[in-house]
């Protein structure tokens, strides 16, 4: 019995890593925003917008990644720069170089709209993503509630099996009763009485 209450207490925190580990990984995963990039029509103003999970305001951890490549000679130099901008208008990011650079910039932004505005050259390519992730803010307070509802889990476990074997002891205990001490059931005593005297082997005497 103690092995196997061991065995289940090993088995109920190996599921609590596992499911930590898989909400770790939930909580890492990257949203990607496309924003101008090869073959498609550059535009100079793209919308972005950050969402909230589960009406969360915590500031979300965003990358933007940008790289400029002149269309005619990718060794040729060109001035390029972006800002990202609020929906109060003020430019919360900004960046200004020259093709031929691959630059990405982290910062950590409240939920909302934002605007994108790239300033380049003719003939030069835009390629701009904006990667997001959207569970890291909640990712300590998911860690405390999945680890709250599984230990919650396991100890209601423990008692229901708890109460369904005492259940079953004392259903089994009225069972092994001995005969005397049992309760007599309603219209059987007759039947077994009658039982009980056509097996006795005294007889009533025979009277002429």
């Amino acid at each position: 019995m103690e092995r196997k209450r061991i065995f289940n207490l090993a088995m109920w925190v190996v599921a609590l890593l596992i499911i930590n580990i898989i909400w770790a990984n939930v909580a890492s995963n990257e949203a990607s925003q496309q924003l101008n990039d090869r073959g498609y029509e550059f535009q100079d103003d793209r919308e972005v917008s950050l969402q909230a999970v589960f009406g969360s305001d915590s500031e979300l951890p965003v990358t933007i990644t940008s790289e400029f490549v002149h269309r005619d000679d990718p060794s040729r130099q060109a001035n390029v720069s972006w800002r990202l901008i609020d929906a109060s208008g003020n430019v919360v990011l900004n960046w200004v170089g020259s093709t031929n650079e691959a630059v990405s910039i982290d910062a950590e932004l409240p939920p909302g709209e934002y605007t994108l505005n790239t300033t380049v050259e003719e003939n030069v390519i835009a390629i701009q993503y904006l990667n997001v992730a959207p569970f890291a803010p909640i990712a300590t307070m998911g860690h405390i509630l999945l680890s709250f509802l599984l230990v919650a889990v396991a100890f209601g476990e423990s008692i229901v099996r708890t109460f369904i074997t005492n259940r079953m002891e004392q259903s089994g205990g009225k069972e092994n009763k001995p005969k005397e001490f049992r309760k007599t059931r309603i219209g059987m005593p007759e039947v077994e009485a009658v039982g009980e005297a056509d097996d006795s082997p005294w007889r009533d005497p025979i009277t002429l």
